[in-house]
């Protein structure tokens, strides 16, 4: 790839990321949690388990150390359920609590009425947004393995209504 091209794909994916970071400063607001938290969340609620901070780590594309700072305050405030692991006690799990579920829960149902999260693709036909996804999951793939990619394309929270 040339070197315009790449400074193009750059700028642009920092664009976007921007605008998005925007959008989701507006739930931040609502919620008192930041985007990350608010990520955090999303992570455990599409697992339907207990997980480490590692798996956070890989999952939320994070530094081990980052989730472990994001984590303290989510904990703090109930949302989440830090347990050691009985096997080897200096590792720890990870599950969204009660109070955790009904607050994604709520901040999914705010998403839900936002037109335009996390950015404006009203002008972009549904095909096109399709191969929006396909390439960003297709790129994502590559970066970070098909079990990454996979869990993007599958990922759901348990029990919520995406109708």
């Amino acid at each position: 790839m040339n070197i315009l091209l790449k400074q193009q794909t750059l700028l642009v994916i920092r664009a976007l990321y921007f605008c998005m970071e925007k959008k989701w400063a507006e739930l931040e607001k609502k919620f008192k949690l930041t985007p990350a938290q608010q990520h955090i969340l999303f992570l455990l609620g599409t697992h339907n388990q207990k997980i480490t901070p590692t798996q956070i780590s890989d999952l939320g594309c994070w530094h081990p150390s980052t989730v472990t700072r994001l984590l303290k305050p989510l904990k703090e405030k109930g949302l989440v359920e830090i347990t050691a692991n009985k096997e080897q006690l200096r590792y720890k799990f990870v599950a969204i609590s009660k109070s955790g579920k009904e607050v994604l829960d709520q901040i999914m149902d705010e998403v839900k009425e936002m037109e335009q999260f996390p950015l404006n693709l009203s002008h972009l036909s549904e095909n096109e947004l399709m191969s929006f996804l396909e390439y960003g999951q297709k790129i994502a793939g590559v970066q970070k393995g098909d079990a990454f990619r996979k869990m993007l394309i599958d990922a759901r929270v348990e029990n919520y209504d995406y109708a």
